[in-house]
């Protein structure tokens, strides 16, 4: 029912068509466009392979067995010579064309330049809580300058990351300029715009920034974590890509972004030549490497392209590209190795870690692995985690390969295959490049919720998966001046809850904290959903403000992640106070 009732509102967004007979197929060449979309149908979803060189969108029925692919009139012909059922999807194309008629960085969409201005920015107005890390250099800087066949100058970009964790705190990892030592903080690695043309995946990265520092000492969520865990933000993997995708609003050229998806190495294997010639980018043919194909693990497999202006490119080697061999570095030096070297390894329950790749569209939670039909390793834990993130945004949750199609050399694949973590991509939205409207009105409301819950569950995320969630966590002053905390606690899987405890100021995890429990409102622990309460004395509390932390445990003996609220001392006490938070 979940798939089904998914398939259909992602067919009304892509297809602007309701539910009811579907319309008869338009012939290629009615379009006087040189692209189009296309439906095109498959028997095995193995058979996918076989369109790797082919612009592939992040789209699969899987009821009616088709995906989605850009074309021109001759790759449209090739595909019936070749025995695929094809068939032009005329809403699809037009929304195509809508969206290549607006201009989005005129709508509030960032460049580069900005984006990076905007990171230089916020760390320069939090210098304890925020580190820029220049972690590279894209293929272009790193190349001393490169020259587009327009004759545009790209200087290239430095690779920049954003740590975001409370120095004063201890455990955090050690920078020294482009040098990262790991700490002992949990890490939750959040990447965006590996693919350039998926100009949401930025703006939502850096909406994960501006909540945990513009909530820090505000909300009581985003201040532990940002005092006791490591956030890493990567808001633009692929610099030199974007600024192609901007560069379509320039003079001499159209007004519409380019749907550039690659980095902007027109010379890939390093013999003088050009790779690709074409010029200028279109939405199906374009020089450069897929930074998503060129991943040190699994490289070369199914889903990646050998073809140099195919929108799949793997590039020639394994981790060719400076993109994604610093990534990988950075990532390796955050987080330790915790699978063993063969295939069928399993992490260990205790892994520590978590990664989310953001991609668009199709509103899906996907994990490893995409190079595979087979299920991971971690396969029971990877769908624990993900079903837990889809619950949160409404996608789609389901393993890479068997849900969308396969692909190999991936960011997800490659995090997950060499170091253990669990590892997700997110495929944002309905479009690649919707007004920028919906950034705010619904791609951050629904995937805010659920980076926030990858972050806290960073300490060991297959095991505190198990446990329940807490929510509506609330305080409330008795009339004999006492403070009564409520919370609810809610196991999505279904296994009972256990018990609960919370800690004043100390989180569960530190020197000297002192757990304490809450009770069950009904009396008794006995179901998968329990309301539950605490009361205390605070009339022993310094000046606030203060924070209480709470989490629950289900059968099993699994502790779920924390949730945490602020008190402060004062003739009423408040959920959350606007001080800054009293550091010890």
């Amino acid at each position: 029912m979940r798939r089904r009732a998914w398939l259909a509102l992602a067919l009304l967004f892509v297809t602007g068509a309701a539910a009811g007979p579907a319309a008869s197929p338009t012939p290629a060449e009615a379009w006087d466009s040189s692209v189009f979309v296309a439906k095109v149908y498959y028997t095995k979803i193995e058979e996918l392979d076989a369109l790797r060189d082919y612009d592939l969108w992040e789209f699969n029925n899987l009821d009616e067995q088709y995906v989605l692919v850009a074309l021109d009139q001759k790759g449209y012909e090739t595909l019936r010579r070749q025995g695929w059922r094809v068939a032009v999807d005329a809403a699809a194309t037009e929304q195509l064309r809508a969206a290549q008629a607006r201009r989005h960085f005129d709508e509030g969409y960032r460049r580069v330049e900005a984006l990076y201005a905007d990171l230089h920015a916020r760390n320069a107005a939090h210098p304890t809580l925020t580190e820029l890390v220049p972690y590279g250099a894209s293929a272009c800087r790193r190349a001393g300058g490169c020259v587009t066949p327009g004759g545009e100058a790209l200087d290239g970009f430095e690779l920049l990351a954003l740590r975001v964790t409370n120095e004063a705190v201890p455990g955090a990892s050690q920078i020294d300029g482009r040098s990262v030592v790991r700490g002992q903080k949990p890490v939750f690695i959040l990447i965006a715009a590996i693919h350039a043309r998926e100009i949401t995946t930025p703006e939502i990265a850096m909406r994960l920034l501006d909540w945990l520092l513009d909530g820090y000492g505000v909300d009581a969520d985003a201040t532990w974590l940002v005092d006791w865990h490591e956030t890493w933000i990567v808001p633009v993997a692929n610099p030199d890509g974007h600024w192609l995708v901007a560069l379509g609003q320039v003079p001499p050229y159209g007004g519409a972004p380019f749907y550039q998806r690659k980095n902007a190495n027109q010379d890939a294997d390093g013999d003088g030549r050009a790779d690709c010639a074409q010029w200028p980018p279109t939405p199906y043919v374009q020089f450069g490497v897929d930074l998503n194909r060129n991943h040190s693990f699994a490289w070369g497999g199914a889903g990646a392209s050998l073809q140099p202006c195919a929108q799949a490119y793997r590039g020639p080697t394994p981790a060719s590209e400076p993109e994604t061999a610093q990534l990988q570095a950075l990532v390796a030096a955050l987080i330790p190795d915790q699978r063993g070297p063969g295939p069928n390894d399993p992490a260990p329950p205790e892994t520590t870690g978590i990664l989310i790749s953001l991609h668009s569209f199709s509103e899906l939670v996907l994990w490893p692995w995409g190079h595979s039909l087979a299920p991971a390793p971690n396969a029971d834990g990877l769908r624990a985690i993900g079903a837990r993130l889809a619950a949160f945004n409404g996608y789609l949750a389901c393993q890479a390969g068997p849900c969308l199609y396969q692909a190999s050399g991936t960011t997800d694949d490659w995090a997950y295959g060499e170091l253990g973590i669990p590892a997700f991509t997110f495929e944002l939205g309905t479009e690649f490049m919707p007004p920028y409207a919906a950034i705010d009105a619904d791609q951050w409301p629904r995937n805010g919720p659920a980076l926030q819950y990858a972050a806290r569950i960073a300490r060991a995320p297959y095991l505190t998966v198990q446990g329940p969630e807490v929510t509506d966590l609330a305080t409330a002053v008795t009339p004999d001046g006492q403070l009564r905390l409520t919370a609810v606690l809610d196991d999505r899987d279904g296994d009972a809850v256990i018990a609960a405890a919370y800690t004043l100021n100390t989180p569960f995890w530190a020197d000297g904290a002192d757990p304490q429990p809450l009770t069950p409102l009904d009396g008794a622990f006995d179901s998968a959903v329990e309301g539950v309460t605490a009361v205390f004395d605070v009339s022993a509390l310094g000046p606030g403000p203060h924070i209480l932390f709470v989490h629950g445990q289900a059968a099993g003996g699994y502790w779920g992640p924390v949730s945490a609220i602020f008190i402060g001392r004062s003739q009423t006490f408040r959920e959350k106070t606007h001080l800054p938070v009293v550091m010890r």
